[in-house]
């Protein structure tokens, strides 16, 4: 295994948990690496610890263990996935749709999995951390006691065949679509559709505050709803309308397909193709307010002409969406932009507010959910941030 000397700043992040490497950790930034390849990290003749090398935009690739004796083989990876395994076993519903490892907070960063019920879903993020997809596949199995039917795989990174994009790896394949449950709400999942599933795991603290909110008779605006799962959510819980707002067809399509399988009539709710400030437009013109509008801001989006970057944009679309909610009503904001810290975040929404005659309270916070594991030495892991906010109280 090659060994690789780092510089003094990087062998202390090391020595703190730190687990993401770039070329400028080199002693000779200018040393080329094998993607895919393990290298051990040295400070002169110290070992620091082994390292995958996985390079995507500025990233190097992820530190391992610190113990030398934990070489990276099979075995090592195989009581990685056990701990994770056990650990959301220890703390999480079995039947919930679930993050099962996450990355560098479970200690192999590139690389997710996802458990829906019979069947788990890994999505690789850099192609060298899926140079080693056969040692990682077997490891896997092994500490799952290849108790599953299926394993499926989605890549993120550049790939030209886009049937690799997302494909079955072993087993049989799932029902199309696979049901799952989260609380009351049945949700349709597609394993082995496109670069997600249909149902993002982050989100669940705003379904499960929506599910024990009291709705009845009130109305819901979604916006940029799409794969959020809170319109379900939200009707299940007893919205008397749900408003969606989509960016595409597709999008409305799903939506629509969540809500039947819950036995609630789409056609009594509303869903809408259409661009967010465009919508934003039309209610200010026609003068609509909600009880209840969520905003889960994308990090980065460009529909036509026009973009949306979270860190830059996002006062201006709130302030926008405010006279969309009723007074008393709620605004949940949220945004799983890692390089937006909850400090920038909540000045952002505070800035919405200025000028304005409404005030607000904020009566809920909500982080990644539990199963989402993150590393305390590396902030941008910890990237959900989630506001409930009361207006007018």
């Amino acid at each position: 295994m090659q060994r690789v000397q780092i510089t003094g700043n990087s062998q202390r992040k090391v020595k703190d948990g730190y687990p993401l490497l770039v070329q400028d950790d080199l002693k000779d930034p200018s040393l080329k690496l094998t993607d895919g390849s393990f290298v051990a990290l040295m400070a002169s003749s110290q070992f620091m610890g082994y390292a995958l090398v996985a390079k995507h935009r500025r990233q190097l690739g992820w530190v391992l263990s610190q113990d030398e004796s934990e070489t990276p083989t099979t075995d090592y990876f195989r009581k990685l996935f056990k701990q994770a395994l056990v650990r959301r076993s220890t703390t999480m519903d079995p039947s919930l749709p679930q993050r099962v490892f996450n990355a560098e907070g479970d200690g192999l960063g590139g690389v997710t999995i996802d458990h829906y019920t019979d069947y788990y879903v890994f999505t690789w993020y850099a192609e060298g951390v899926y140079k080693q997809r056969e040692m990682i596949y077997a490891a896997f199995e092994a500490a799952a006691d290849h108790q599953f039917k299926g394993l499926y795989a989605k890549l993120r990174f550049n790939v030209e065949a886009g049937s690799l994009k997302s494909r079955l790896v072993t087993g049989t394949a799932a029902p199309e679509p696979l049901l799952v449950t989260e609380g009351e709400v049945t949700y349709p999942v597609h394993l082995e559709d496109d670069l997600t599933t249909g149902l993002l795991l982050d989100m669940r603290p705003i379904r499960q505050w929506l599910a024990s909110a009291e709705l009845q008779g009130k109305t819901v605006l979604n916006l940029f709803s799409q794969e959020n799962g809170i319109t379900a959510a939200a009707a299940v819980a007893g919205a008397a309308k749900t408003i969606s707002i989509e960016t595409n067809k597709k999008g409305a399509t799903a939506t629509a397909e969540q809500l039947a399988i819950n036995n609630i009539d789409p056609d009594k709710h509303e869903i809408r193709a259409i661009e967010v400030n465009r919508y934003l437009d039309y209610t200010a013109k026609h003068h609509l307010s909600y009880d209840v509008v969520v905003v889960t801001a994308p990090t980065f989006a460009r529909v036509k002409k026009q973009k949306f970057q979270v860190a830059v944009d996002l006062t201006d679309l709130l302030t926008d969406a405010l006279p969309t909610v009723r007074r008393d009503g709620q605004l949940v904001v949220a945004t799983t932009a890692n390089n937006f810290s909850m400090k920038k975040f909540k000045a952002a929404v505070e800035a919405a507010f200025v000028g304005s005659d409404r005030s607000y309270t904020i009566t809920e916070t909500f982080r990644l959910p539990a199963d989402f594991v993150t590393k305390k030495a590396y902030l941008a892991s910890n990237y959900l941030k989630v506001l409930v906010l009361t207006l007018d109280k």
